[in-house]
């Protein structure tokens, strides 16, 4: 209508904002000026179970997530979690777990369309499921290679200990992406481009703070300082290594 802005949000339609400014043809010339921001509906639709699935496990777990979260910074009360092991707790975990597969999934699915490739030629929820799919293979994975190392070095009790450790950091790193994912969906230029490049800090800061879990974990419990080398090149380094370059061959 000329003479008036109008936003138009047509969410169940493409998950789409456009807004439009016309100039009043006071001097003959009418200039439209459109700035659209184009995302599949699933996007939406998406974002909103993964807020309601968080409100969910805010109001029924309550302080025992704060105290989940507190353990990634506080080694204490990780062991204290980890030797109180209450039926709830571990309900809880498993919740986490779930929710960490889905949140980085789907933030892996925006980095992978913001840096253009696409894994085998995957495209949308195709690409989606195969990011779910490698990202419980590499759980799953890491759970043979450490049990394995537990029975072959007849450790099964610190490497449990050690695995919930580490693992406190999928839990963390799931909740703390989500707000990131919406801007990541629903910003456009530079204010885009700040918060892809914060995305990767915060994955990679996740990362380090792991690294330090596992030596100060090794430290507590006295490890042989040989035997955390060991473990850092076989058993997070290597994996690492090679994931890298089997993508850089599909990709």
């Amino acid at each position: 209508m000329p003479g008036q802005d109008t936003i138009v949000q047509a969410i169940f339609t493409g998950s789409a904002v456009e807004i439009s400014s016309v100039v009043p043809p006071g001097g003959g010339i009418e200039i439209m000026a459109r700035i659209p921001f184009h995302q599949p509906t699933w996007f939406f639709i998406y974002l909103f179970l993964m807020i309601g699935f968080f409100a969910w496990i805010r109001l029924y777990y309550g302080n025992m997530l704060i105290q989940t979260l507190q353990a990634s910074t506080n080694f204490q009360v990780a062991n204290r979690i980890y030797h109180d092991n209450s039926q709830l707790q571990r309900q809880l975990d498993i919740i986490l777990y779930i929710y960490y597969f889905l949140s980085l999934a789907f933030l892996l699915f925006l980095i992978e369309n913001r840096v253009g490739r696409h894994p085998y030629e995957l495209q949308g929820a195709l690409l989606y499921l195969f990011n779910l799919a490698l990202l419980a293979s590499l759980f799953l994975g890491k759970l043979v290679l450490f049990n394995t190392a537990a029975f072959l070095f007849n450790k099964p009790g610190i490497v449990r200990e050690y695995l919930y450790n580490i693992f406190i950091f999928n839990k963390l790193l799931g909740i703390v992406i989500l707000p990131l994912m919406f801007l990541l969906v629903y910003t456009q230029g530079a204010v885009k481009e700040v918060f892809f490049w914060s995305s990767i800090l915060v994955l990679s800061g996740v990362v380090v703070m792991r690294i330090i879990r596992g030596i100060v974990f090794s430290y507590r419990k006295e490890v042989l300082v040989f035997y955390m080398f060991l473990y850092l090149c076989a058993l997070e380094i290597v994996p690492l290594v090679l994931l890298y370059r089997w993508l850089e061959g599909v990709l």
